[in-house]
Parts: structure tokens; sequence; C-alpha cells
């Protein structure tokens, strides 16, 4: 249920990209890697898969280039995001371990504590969008 260290990074990024670039302004990777203290090689993989995998970014080359978001914050929810990096089955994955979704043990007897905890953050996911976290401003 808890998401990967690339996934927080992702999002960590991400925030700090919706949160700094004002009208197609770019960034260097290389200054958002120190403000958010991820490292340089590893945010470049994180920008290349978002950037091949979605339309959220845009890279430019050369003299003033950089990266910048391409879509408004408000459409990139967070769940997308874990969606992206981890795939869906980190979100209901059984907490009792082994590939089974939480779904599949009914009888359990974590299954109804854990599917309204599964729920809630789901919806939590659901809601919450790129311009809340990056209005956070958590750098």
């Amino acid at each position: 249920m808890l998401y990967s260290k690339y996934c927080e990074y992702s999002i960590r990024a991400l925030a700090y990209l919706g949160a700094n670039t004002q009208k197609r302004n770019y960034l260097l990777v290389k200054e958002i890697s120190e403000k958010t203290n991820i490292p340089c090689a590893y945010l470049h993989k994180i920008f290349q898969d978002i950037a091949s995998n979605t339309n959220w970014i845009v890279s430019k080359k050369g003299r003033n280039g950089g990266i910048t978001m391409a879509v408004d914050n408000k459409k990139v929810k967070l769940m997308d995001i874990i969606k992206l990096c981890d795939g869906v089955q980190t979100i209901d994955k059984c907490v009792l371990g082994g590939d089974k979704k939480c779904k599949q043990h009914p009888k359990c007897n974590l299954h109804d504590k854990c599917s309204y905890i599964l729920n809630e953050i789901t919806t939590f996911y659901e809601k919450m969008t790129l311009d809340v976290i990056a209005k956070m401003n958590p750098f």
C-alpha cells in the first residue's frame, strides 16, 4: 500500500517543478536535484520515464533548456503518479504479504479494517492533486 522510493522521488520532483514553473519557464535538472535532494542521475531517469509515458512535462535541450510542466498541476492526481511509478498492485496488495490482492481474502480477520483504510487512502490519492502538493512548498 505504500509506494516506492522511485515514486516518492517522482512526486517530490513533480511537486517542485509544478511549484516553480510559471509561464513555461524551464528549470535545470541540476537545480531540481539540489532543491529536492534527489540524486541528479536518478532524477534524469525519472523525468525521462515521465516524459515518455505522459504529457505532463516538456524538456528542452540547449541554452535556456530544462524541464517544465506541460499540463495544469490540477490535472495530475497523486494516484496518477503512483500508478505510473509503481502500478496499481501497490494500492491493493494484501498487508499480510504475498502477491494476492486484499479483496481476495474476504474471510481474513484484517479484511474489514484494511478495506476501510484502503478505500480512505485510495480516495485521498484520487482527490489529491499536484497543485495542492506544490502549494505546500515542502522544499
